[in-house]
Order: structure tokens, then sequence, then C-alpha cells
């Protein structure tokens, strides 16, 4: 493993000389980077609190498969208030991945976020492991209704043509991921130069999952908090993904 130690202006020289040599860089994308644009995290503690106080139950349990089949009135109640209604423009981290579109640099995003910030960015090549509020469909007719549809609809969206209830393509709790999705995650990591994680932590499922699949020694992880598994990087830059990664592209 590569030795990147040093203070946080030569780690970021390091970065910048990594990214200039890259040209198949790929961005693991943590929630992290929700919050710097103004998302709250629903899994987090004190959101946890808020929902179940709010809604009685979890928010794990409002958003699962089995509360989508069985209570469909109070899970769009749920989801259009606390999915569909939350707000926010990617902000600089996202122009700085668009850049390394723009250079010929990106090679794939890999991203949790059904809100789908990176295709707000304009960023083209991101791999959705959960989906995104942005496509719904009919699962009789399948037919596609927009984002603005769904949140136009009171209580139950329904198929203007077959009367049933829209279907979000969102990972819902206790859905697996798609096989051709991680498949497409796991062949671009084989293709990486360059893995950069951003707004997460080595530990986190997501980015165990995939790193199984890169040979190389260039991971280069940014994050605010420093975590136990942070010596798991090549090179680890504790910050903000929207101040650090603008100045190293």
């Amino acid at each position: 493993m590569s030795d990147f130690s040093g203070t946080d202006d030569s780690r970021l020289k390091a970065l910048q000389t990594l990214i200039r040599e890259s040209d198949r860089i790929v961005c693991l994308m943590g929630v992290g980077m929700e919050i710097e644009c103004g998302l709250k995290n629903l899994w987090s503690s004190e959101e946890c609190y808020r929902i179940e106080d709010e809604y009685g139950l979890a928010p794990e349990e409002l958003f699962s498969a089995e509360f989508y089949t069985t209570k469909k009135q109070k899970f769009y109640e749920f989801y259009r208030r606390e999915i569909l209604e939350r707000e926010a423009e990617p902000g600089p981290a996202y122009a700085a991945i668009k850049k390394l579109q723009d250079m010929g640099k990106l090679y794939g995003c890999i991203t949790h976020d059904v809100n789908d910030l990176a295709t707000t960015a304009g960023i083209k090549d991101v791999i959705r492991l959960h989906g995104s509020i942005r496509v719904n469909e009919c699962p009789k007719c399948y037919q596609s209704y927009t984002l603005q549809y769904m949140k136009s609809q009171k209580g139950i969206p329904l198929c203007t043509k077959c009367q049933v209830p829209i279907r979000p393509r969102v990972q819902l709790r206790g859905e697996m991921v798609r096989n051709d999705i991680m498949t497409m995650a796991a062949d671009a990591i084989i293709g990486a130069d360059l893995l950069l994680v951003l707004g997460t932590n080595m530990h986190h499922p997501m980015v165990r999952t995939f790193l199984q699949y890169y040979a190389g020694n260039r991971v280069v992880l940014i994050t605010l908090h420093e975590h136990f598994s942070d010596g798991f990087a090549d090179l680890c830059i504790h910050g903000r993904v929207d101040e650090v990664l603008p100045k190293a592209v």
C-alpha cells in the first residue's frame, strides 16, 4: 500500500497528481455528499426518532417492500413527504465530478442516492444501486410516470390507463439490488485506475462490497469524520467533499 502520509497540503497535492495520471476514475458516492447538499439522512438517529414519533414506525419499516404491499396509503404518505418533497441542488463536489467527466477521466459513479443528484448535475455514467425517484411505472402496462406526476398526486398515485398503483423504481428494504446493476458496478471497479471514495467510510457495505473487485493501490478516501477503517485507503483526506474535491480537480 502506498504511503501518502503527510500534511493536508501534501495529501491534496498527492490527490492532484493521482487525478492527473488517471484516465478511468470511479467514484463511490456516499451519503455525506447528499448531506453537504442539504438533504437529511433519514437513517440517522435524530431522523429515526423524529420519524418514529411522527408516523409511529421506524423509517426502515415504512420504507420496506412489505409495507408498500400491505399499507400503500400510509407508505405514500411517508414516501411523498419524506422522500419526494426533499429539495436539494447538487453542490461543488458534483460539479467537480462533472468536470472529471468533461475531461474524459470519469469512468463511472456508483451511488445509493435515490434523489439522483448526480443526474441533476449532468453526470452521465451513474450506476444507481437503489434506483431513482425519477423512474416510476405501472406494474401492469409499464407506462412511465415523471417525478412531477408522482408529486402532484394525492393519496395513492394510480396509472391513468390501468388504475393500478404506480410503483416507484427505488429499492425498498427487503429487496435485493438487481444482478445486472451489481455486475455493472463490479465491472466499473475492475476497469478503474483510481477509486474515489467520497462522503462515506471504508467499512460501509457499499465500499466493502465493491472494493474486493479492485486490484490496484490507488484508493482515495475523502470524508469529514475519522473512522477506524481509514487505514484501508491508500490516501485519506479528512474534510468536506465539496471543499476538497474541487481543489483537487
